[in-house]
């Protein structure tokens, strides 16, 4: 059996270390990303109701 020395057992960790901080700030910014799109498709849906009730409100004249 090789043994290991605990220099390389120290890399080993960093770059253990290291991927683990890349995929927590992956994640961040994957659903920093979904928040956006929730945020862009909230506004689209405001539009459309804003758009729907003046129509409603034009037919409420008549």
């Amino acid at each position: 059996m090789v043994e290991r020395s605990s220099e390389d057992i120290k890399s080993e960790k960093r770059q253990l270390d290291n991927i683990r901080r890349e995929r927590d700030s992956i994640l961040r910014l994957l659903n920093q990303a979904r928040l956006s799109n929730l945020n862009q498709e909230v506004k689209n849906l405001i539009q459309e109701f804003d758009r729907l009730d003046a129509v409603l409100s034009e037919d409420d004249s008549y």
